[in-house]
């Protein structure tokens, strides 16, 4: 059955199996009972510290950061029913509230997370003294609200901070000679906090960044300009009251009209088309440009 999970403001974690209700939006008029409407199972392992991160694997176990810097694993004993094990051990590390976690596409075990400490680490779940493996402190100037991992190209992570930029980091490059860890790729455009940032499933360069300046924006991290064209780029950038505008080539497109954007999501199965959710509405969409 499809499960889904959700934070309360009591610090609980609760998983619920969605089958009736999916079923219904099939069947008009269907009554969904009133035993689909209570969880499967509730996670107890936070206390009553609340939070905002979580992340499901493939195979159904499901992590969760609480705004005390704590994460905890819950696991599915088999693939049916509503037996789950919640874990009491926490894996430690940040010294503020998770903003996001997501598991690696490509290592079952091995998942990223991020602080409002201002750091992104990475954690594998069979460590035993569960402390992370890698860390990036100071990845950005502010707090690291979410983080996105590349499906494609599965070395690549994507991060983006209460001041407004994101940055991609490349696992294979993680540190330098100095043990110092620098961005593959930064970028300042957005003018507030950075809401939500997500790769494109289907174009491995690709990525969608909202954020709390009103603005959904699409990328191509692959543009590269040489001078000629750079100038070209820079001369054809001009504002409505005639000033020059420093906008990147890697650009590709803005989509505004909501307010307050919290998240958004690629359709899984309509390519280039986006979702997102914002204080003023839900809106789907789809440019030329992916």
């Amino acid at each position: 059955s499809p499960l889904a999970a959700t934070w309360a403001d009591t610090g609980k974690v609760h998983i619920w199996d969605i089958q009736r209700h999916l079923d219904a939006f099939e069947t008009p008029g269907t009554q969904i009972p009133q035993s689909a409407m209570q969880p499967l199972f509730t996670v107890a392992s936070h206390g009553s510290t609340e939070g905002y991160a979580m992340d499901w694997s493939l195979d159904g176990r499901l992590l969760t950061g609480d705004c005390g810097g704590n994460i905890y694993l819950t696991t599915r004993r088999n693939n049916s029913g509503a037996s789950f094990v919640a874990d009491r051990s926490a894996f430690r590390g940040h010294t503020s509230s998770v903003e996001d976690i997501q598991w690696s596409p490509e290592e079952a075990s091995v998942f990223a997370s991020c602080s409002a400490d201002q750091s992104i680490k990475i954690w594998d779940v069979r460590t035993k003294s569960r402390r992370f493996a890698l860390d990036v402190p100071g990845a950005h100037d502010s707090d690291v609200n979410v983080i996105s991992w590349n499906r494609r190209s599965r070395y690549l992570l994507a991060s983006g901070s209460d001041n407004g930029d994101f940055k991609v980091w490349d696992m294979r490059k993680w540190s330098d000679s100095n043990g110092r860890s620098t961005p593959a790729a930064c970028f300042a455009w957005h003018k507030k906090a950075v809401t939500s940032i997500e790769w494109c499933p289907t174009d491995e360069s690709v990525l969608a960044v909202s954020g709390a300046d009103d603005q959904l924006t699409l990328w191509d991290l692959a543009v590269e300009l040489d001078a000629e064209e750079e100038a070209r780029h820079r001369d054809a950038m001009v504002g409505s009251d005639g000033a020059k505008r420093d906008v990147p080539a890697q650009l590709l497109f803005i989509h505004q009209g909501q307010n307050v954007i919290k998240e958004l999501h690629w359709h899984p199965q309509i390519p280039g088309m986006l979702a997102s959710t914002a204080l003023s509405g839900f809106n789907m969409f789809k440019t030329i440009s992916v």
